[in-house]
């Protein structure tokens, strides 16, 4: 038996040096691991000289096949990502350009920033958008794009790429020509699909996403605002509407649940908190949003992050629509989702701090 407090210090030094040459580590001296995300506020306007400027120098093609700018959250060293999960990126298309045609394991949607005549080609169907526009890749889908417009084209994108590669199930590849073969008529799945309550007898889709590529915003915002004038939806989340699969009523990715948002003018929600990290994207408005006690003022095209499980509440100065997504659909049949109300100051946080964007 050991006796004095160096020498069990000592036995115990050799003893973990021991249990490191077979790559191991004892539990009982590991941290626990504390969120990382952190709130964060990405300004277009500070972005879109970036983007125009990024047009110059970096042609799109097989060099590059995505002009992108990927949304760095700073409390993620090392990792270029928005929240652990999920990427937010801005990304930029000019008239006469094409991104080449690929696909890959990762999910991922467009939300649509600024200009027209652009258009998204999946699997053998061609969607033009405009802004607001959701529009879905799903996983192991052929895609590109091409401009037949004028001026730029932006839109933000969303992909689940951090968590395909937590999974190490992270794969592409590339299409032998730019373009795939157009074999559908232009949003033949909006006439397929899109009436939602009726479902075509004829068609089989077995995928475990939606068959919409496009959820056009002139829809969702009609909907929104009729529903606006009758209720003002949740205490914490006003009047919000997923996107969902019309055949199953599930998510309209089978790893990203995504939402629209409206908050009418004066609005605060009350504060809550839930697990799993959520990008905003505001398509318009103006307002702002108490995340874990801090304030972010956000305008029309700015982008936000929430972390998993901190306190967060919107205002909304005027009639405001935001673009919400998450991870949702993996935590829920996971057990992992939960949450919770804030219950002190009236389900308001008091503010410490402001938040300043710009470059760190």
């Amino acid at each position: 038996m050991t006796s004095g407090d160096g020498s069990l210090t000592e036995e115990l030094d050799l003893f973990y040096e021991e249990v490191r040459r077979h790559n191991s580590s004892p539990l009982w001296l590991q941290e626990r691991q504390t969120v990382k995300t952190v709130p964060f506020l990405w300004r277009y306007d500070d972005f879109r000289p970036l983007l125009m400027r990024a047009t110059e120098l970096v042609p799109v093609g097989r060099q590059a096949e995505r002009r992108v700018l990927v949304f760095a959250n700073p409390g993620l060293e090392g990792k270029q990502s928005a929240t652990s999960t999920l990427l937010a990126n801005l990304q930029i298309i000019m008239p006469g350009e094409v991104a080449p045609s690929h696909r890959h394991t990762a999910s991922a949607l467009r939300l649509i920033v600024e200009g027209s005549g652009a258009y998204t080609a999946v699997q053998g169907e061609k969607s033009y958008m405009d802004p607001g526009d959701f529009v879905t890749t799903p996983n192991w889908t052929w895609h590109d794009h091409g401009h037949e417009g004028q001026g730029p084209m932006v839109w933000l994108d969303g992909l689940d790429v951090p968590m395909v590669m937590t999974f190490e199930a992270q794969f592409q590849e590339q299409y032998s020509e730019d373009k795939q073969p157009i074999t559908k008529a232009n949003d033949a799945s909006m006439r397929l699909f899109g009436a939602g309550t009726l479902r075509p007898t004829w068609i089989h889709h077995d995928s475990v996403h939606s068959p919409l590529i496009n959820y056009k915003f002139a829809h969702v915002y009609d909907v929104l605002t009729t529903l606006a004038k009758e209720t003002d939806g949740s205490p914490f989340d006003a009047i919000t509407l997923e996107y969902t699969n019309p055949l199953t009523g599930g998510p309209a990715l089978a790893t990203i649940g995504c939402f629209a948002q409206l908050l009418k003018p004066g609005q605060h929600t009350k504060a809550h908190r839930h697990t799993g990290g959520t990008i905003y994207h505001v398509i318009e408005g103006k307002g702002y949003s108490v995340i874990a006690g801090k304030r972010f003022d956000w305008g029309r095209k700015d982008t936000f992050v929430v972390p998993s499980w901190a306190w967060h509440e919107h205002v909304a100065e005027v009639e405001s629509v935001l673009f919400v997504y998450n991870d949702w659909p993996v935590l829920q049949p996971l057990g992992l989702f939960r949450e919770e109300p804030y219950t002190e100051r009236d389900g308001h946080q008091e503010v410490t701090e402001t938040f300043v964007a710009g470059p760190a």
